[in-house]
């Protein structure tokens, strides 16, 4: 796997190009927001074949997957060409599993243009479809052949798309890098207003580089790499539950107050650790969710892909910048939990 970091439209084009070259054909698979917020893409699109997917989550569906591999018979796709995915993290998903399993894998490129996909689902070769309101049930591990990192990007999100992609980053933080916790803290404003471009791009390559060295050690989630879901078990249970109307960083950012209020509890953090927490999380706007139901919350955790043998791996803090797998954690404690939100 090969990242790219691009710094010019010229040279953009110039590896779309070079790809061109590289493979018999190229099928574009990206969506209609996206074309309309980043004008480049309509031109590096020109000479392959463009398949527009519904928007969000919606995009992760079988319905959907059906739909690209029909188009991609249709068009002759083969085991030389390759599928270029144009999007954040639904469109990376399905493009991923999709070239993990037409003609039993052909070549995937990654062109993430958010930062959730910059900083996180772009790196790791983890893809995924949602089926009814369970996230991710059905996935496949297919590294992409090469990811173009293109921070201009950035340019074109508002203030929620950039919410998205700091759960996922703030989530290095509390579970790697403290450091990193304490840049967040002092930036946030001007991180969240898109006013310090060098400062975005030193934590995508950090956020990068922490998720590089885990998957390294583990690339099938056996074990170190299962801290990466830090606020994702309660965070994939309230997108099923409020029917993916939330978006995937919000609801984690969500799951981790759960799971850093749970360490708290267990007094493996301090108090003043638990406030810095909050008051970030606090300061990105997260609001009180109306019309809680724990139960069901609490059912579609026992039915999260940690949870095996109704025995749950849950990730807990340890301290700021670090964290650990608690195995056969009880659920109960997460239900009780979920009254903070």
């Amino acid at each position: 796997m090969k990242i790219n970091h691009i710094n010019s439209k010229k040279e953009f084009e110039r590896h779309i190009d070079k790809y061109q070259d590289q493979y018999d054909k190229l099928f574009f698979i990206t969506q209609q927001t996206i074309l309309k917020k980043a004008p480049i893409v309509n031109i590096i699109v020109r000479n392959g074949y463009k398949y527009i997917c519904q928007e969000n989550e919606n995009c992760k569906s079988l319905d959907e997957y059906s739909r690209v591999i029909e188009f991609l018979s249709k068009n002759h796709c083969n085991k030389n060409s390759a599928i270029v995915s144009i999007g954040g993290g639904t469109v990376t998903d399905l493009c991923g599993f999709v070239a993990s399993s037409y003609m039993r894998g052909i070549s995937h490129i990654v062109i993430p243009t958010t930062l959730l996909g910059m900083v996180d689902a772009a790196i790791g070769g983890k893809t995924a479809l949602n089926v009814q309101q369970i996230r991710n049930l059905i996935g496949s591990y297919k590294n992409p052949d090469a990811i173009i990192i293109y921070t201009t990007f950035i340019n074109s999100l508002n203030k929620n798309d950039m919410i998205n992609g700091y759960a996922e980053i703030i989530k290095y933080a509390l579970i790697m890098d403290e450091t990193l916790f304490i840049k967040i803290e002092e930036n946030i404003e001007q991180l969240l207003s898109n006013t310090n471009l060098n400062l975005i791009e030193s934590i995508i390559e950090t956020c990068m580089n922490h998720k590089l060295n885990i998957i390294n050690q583990d690339p099938y989630d056996e074990g170190i790499r299962n801290i990466l879901n830090f606020g994702h078990t309660v965070g994939h249970a309230l997108e099923g539950f409020l029917n993916f109307k939330i978006s995937h960083g919000v609801a984690v950012l969500y799951g981790m107050h759960v799971a850093s209020y749970l360490s708290y509890e267990k007094k493996n953090i301090t108090a003043k650790e638990y406030n810095r927490i909050t008051s970030l999380i606090k300061k990105i706007g997260l609001k009180k969710i109306e019309k809680l139901d724990s139960n069901k919350i609490l059912k579609l955790i026992t039915l999260d892909k940690k949870n095996m043998g109704g025995k749950l791996n849950y990730i807990l803090l340890k301290k700021i910048g670090s964290a650990y797998i608690e195995k056969n954690y009880n659920k109960e404690n997460i239900k009780n939990a979920l009254k903070i939100l």
